[in-house]
């Protein structure tokens, strides 16, 4: 059996035992704070999802709703949805869009479930699209989407969003947005919008057509008199489209219907004298 030597202090291991327990306990707590700092907790009461948390949850939630289980994918979001300040909060508004958006076309068409759903999916949207400061790639869905579900003005903004966050886009962007702008009974917008493509475009072929379309979109909703001003501010920028007998007619025939019969008049003569028309007089 070992036995410790004579000049050995009795006494010894007991006086390093406190000392020894202290570093212990000094060094378990600074790895508890550690490990508390890096899951969020910052001196306050409560912890905060931590990114990796928060993550792991979005792809749970998008898991859950591919096989069908929305209430479930929703609860995995809930506690990332409390929390604006997380960087994922914006990645769990769009996630729990596309779990509402599949379970309300997952109803009957005209089914009074899907009819609530599509109540949801409009406020739900409203918030998306007020939040801002997507890539111009998801705008171009959310208007899609949007379009879908009938929110035709909403879907008229997202496209009007794509076409300011991608300029090489932009056209075919707000060429999208105009038609949204008339799904939704604005039709006097989207010929505005129309026309004020035709007067940015170098393309004559796009310029007569976006111009015919808009005018006659004008037309419809605001009338002869908006019509006429819009289309003679439109042809001042675009001299050359007078020389289309198809718009000069066009243009002569909302003369007459805004009562003005001297104006279609003189461009009815001007353009079958082959002379330019002023568009002013």
């Amino acid at each position: 059996m070992y036995a410790a030597p004579d000049h050995a202090d009795p006494g010894h291991g007991r006086l390093l035992r406190p000392a020894g327990l202290l570093l212990f306990a000094a060094a378990v707590l600074a790895v508890i704070l550690a490990v508390a700092w890096q899951y969020g907790w910052h001196g306050g009461l409560a912890f905060r999802q931590s990114a990796a948390q928060a993550r792991a949850r979005l792809q749970s939630a998008t898991l859950l709703l591919g096989s069908g289980q929305y209430r479930a994918a929703e609860a995995q979001l809930a506690p990332v949805l409390r929390d604006p300040r997380s960087r994922l909060y914006r990645a769990a508004l769009l996630t729990r869009w596309h779990i509402e958006l599949t379970e309300a076309f997952a109803h009957a068409p005209g089914a009074a479930p899907r009819r609530r759903a599509m109540r949801r999916l409009r406020s739900l949207l409203g918030q998306l699209v007020e939040a801002g400061r997507w890539p111009a790639a998801q705008w171009r869905r959310l208007a899609r989407e949007a379009f879908a579900i009938g929110a035709y003005a909403l879907s008229a903004k997202a496209w009007l969003a794509a076409a300011r966050s991608d300029p090489a886009s932009a056209r075919q962007d707000r060429e999208r947005a105009a038609r949204a702008w008339a799904a939704d009974g604005r039709s006097a917008q989207g010929g505005r919008l129309l026309l004020a493509l035709a007067a940015r475009s170098h393309d004559p072929v796009r310029q007569r057509t976006f111009f015919l379309q808009g005018m006659g979109w004008l037309e419809g909703d605001g009338g002869a008199v908006a019509a006429l001003s819009a289309g003679q501010a439109t042809l001042a920028h675009l001299p050359g489209l007078w020389r289309d007998r198809t718009i000069v007619l066009f243009m002569a025939r909302l003369a007459l219907a805004a009562g003005q019969p001297q104006r279609a008049s003189r461009w009815l003569s001007a353009a079958l004298e082959h002379r330019p028309v002023e568009s002013r007089r």
